[in-house]
């Protein structure tokens, strides 16, 4: 186990949470604490902002059909379900309809998208920037288009009316979702009619930002997700957030949001059947549902039917099918790992063809995992058939690893120029890479990454000896729970010198498998440890209560509330053995 401080890190427990959003980048501390709408840009700054709404009120004032595209992921479906809604509250008769996608994870345009003839106006929120030759094809056919997105461009779209943060350079907030251009263009909306609808959908917004993982440093984009949770309207948001109260402790912030409710609706999303993703979308654009729920019996209750109204359908069917998906990557992983396994250590890069294993719809969330077991960027290949030509091509995803030295993953893979990714610098699609050509791709960016190490050195914000770790630090630092976010980190500290003997642990847990021990009021604790784990190993071979150990420790602050106690703690990641003292003289 190794740690550094943060580059720029002081080492200085004078002000806790100075010094951690400091390490952050975020030098206005009291400023990021207490954000008021002033940090909003003008939607005035996004280019074309002006030329949407004069495209959009041209055909809503016509009474003309308009189709909207629901993206494969949460901020797809958030973004499209604000638009939705947005319309139906401007005239609840208003001839609009959605349009979802006839494959797991397909993104814009693709080609399992059939836009009904009867559209006039196909509004594109999340996706379309890149969508070149889609979009001729419908403008030849009649049909205007209008692109809300925040995807980087990859070519001129000459054909259609985009509003991107992206391309907007008098936009300096380049980390805003594609809900988050939605709410603009409905503020601009507003404007036009008189309206004050916009803010109703900040709640999904908040989601949508927090599910494709913007950056919280952003002040504009905090600020909307944390007024966006301060006032959940959405009724589908609701259930879900009621169907994980328990998990998220009663809590609503950006960090449950990201545990708790943006992992089921991937679950759903990535393997849902068509039926439950288009039950899901119905649930976030409020079309009101009753359906007959036979529970199931317990030791003390018969099974019994109920009406289970469409929200809290969507939110069990989200569970459920989180939990088919965890059993399917972690059937899937296992298989990848073993043939990983067999890769040459020298290789920068795990690049593998899944298509004989993995369910394109988990190839994402799979390559996360691999990336981590084996400390380098992955790539996950699976073949499809290119109906443009014919071929049978590469498409994929790719995810760089936490703490990489590495910026954007995405750059290095398209300076190989036969990889061409798609999407967000370090989680991003593989798309047409032709299958002679993987071998190549493998040894340009072994080439490319040659002189890279992955470095697996923990980032601390203090370094301290445990006779200087007090409760007042932890409390404090424990504070920042509600502001975590990406790009905000949870505060991180390794404490060097704790010298404990064996009667001083506590062991426990269904594997005994949780090590936890007390000092000065704040409670230690690691769960799930296992052979290889230091500390672990020594307490399973020390045989005299006072045997004794000396060993350094990196975790996180935080406080263990139970049964209305709260207690000061550190979680901790990871530990090394300084030395030990056994009684048989047996040392490390």
């Amino acid at each position: 186990m190794q740690y550094k401080l943060y580059e720029h890190g002081n080492n200085d427990t004078s002000n806790v949470l100075v010094e951690v959003l400091k390490n952050r980048g975020i030098d206005d501390y009291y400023g990021y604490l207490n954000l008021d709408e002033s940090v909003v840009e003008p939607y005035q700054n996004l280019d074309n902002i002006e030329e949407a709404v004069s495209l959009f009120m041209k055909h809503f004032n016509q009474k003309d059909k308009i189709g909207i595209l629901v993206d494969e992921d949460p901020d797809g479906f958030c973004s499209a379900a604000m638009m939705y809604l947005y319309i139906k509250q401007m005239d609840s008769n208003y001839p609009v309809d959605y349009i979802l996608h006839g494959r797991a994870k397909a993104h814009g345009l693709s080609d399992d998208v059939v836009v009904p003839e009867n559209i006039r106006l196909l509004i594109i929120p999340d996706a379309g920037t890149n969508d070149v030759i889609e979009c001729k094809k419908l403008v030849d056919c009649q049909i205007d288009i209008l692109i809300l997105d925040h995807h980087e461009k990859e070519e001129e779209n000459p054909y259609v009316v985009i509003v991107n943060n992206q391309m907007s350079k008098n936009y300096s907030n380049k980390n805003l979702c594609g809900a988050g251009v939605v709410y603009r263009f409905l503020q601009a909306l507003d404007e036009e009619n008189w309206n004050e609808f916009a803010d109703e959908y900040l709640d999904l917004c908040a989601l949508a930002n927090i599910s494709d993982v913007m950056d919280m440093r952003s002040f504009e984009t905090r600020y909307l997700t944390d007024m966006g949770l301060l006032n959940i309207q959405n009724k589908c948001l609701k259930a879900l957030v009621d169907a994980q109260d328990y998990s998220m402790g009663g809590k609503i912030n950006i960090h449950n949001v990201q545990w708790y409710i943006t992992p089921i609706l991937n679950g759903m999303i990535r393997i849902g059947s068509p039926e439950e993703k288009e039950l899901l979308f119905k649930a976030f654009i409020e079309q009101d549902e009753f359906f007959e729920y036979k529970k199931r019996a317990t030791k003390t209750k018969h099974a019994e039917t109920i009406q289970e109204s469409i929200y809290d359908r969507a939110a069990r069917l989200c569970k459920n099918s989180k939990s088919r998906q965890d059993k399917q990557k972690e059937k899937c992983v296992s298989q990848i790992a073993e043939i990983a396994q067999h890769i040459p250590q020298e290789d920068k890069v795990v690049m593998i063809d899944t298509s004989d294993i993995l369910d394109k719809g988990l190839t994402g969330i799979v390559a996360i995992k691999i990336a981590e077991m084996f400390n380098k960027p992955c790539i996950l290949l699976n073949k499809f058939l290119d109906k443009k030509t014919g071929k049978i091509i590469y498409r994929g995803s790719a995810r760089n690893i936490d703490n990489s030295p590495i910026d954007s993953f995405k750059d290095i893979v398209n300076s190989t120029n036969i990889l061409d990714g798609r999407g967000h610098a370090n989680a991003f699609g593989i798309v047409g890479l032709e299958i002679d050509k993987k071998d190549d791709a493998l040894n340009r960016l072994n080439d490319i990454l040659r002189d890279v190490k992955y470095d697996s050195t923990y980032r601390v914000d203090f370094i301290m000896d445990i006779d200087d770790v007090t409760i007042k630090i932890v409390t404090d630092l424990a504070r920042l729970e509600d502001i975590i976010g990406q790009g905000i980190e949870e505060p991180m500290l390794a404490i060097e010198n704790i010298s404990l003997t064996k009667e001083q642990f506590d062991i426990f847990g269904k594997n005994e498998d949780t090590i936890s021990f007390m000092i000065d009021e704040i409670k230690y604790i690691q769960f799930k440890c296992k052979e290889g784990n230091q500390l672990y190993d020594w307490l399973q071979n020390a045989w005299d209560e006072n045997d004794s150990v000396v060993f350094n420790i990196v975790g996180k602050p935080s406080i263990n509330e139970y049964n209305g106690v709260r207690t000061p703690q550190i979680i901790i990641e990871d530990v090394v053995v300084v030395s030990t003292n056994n009684s048989d003289d047996d040392e490390w």
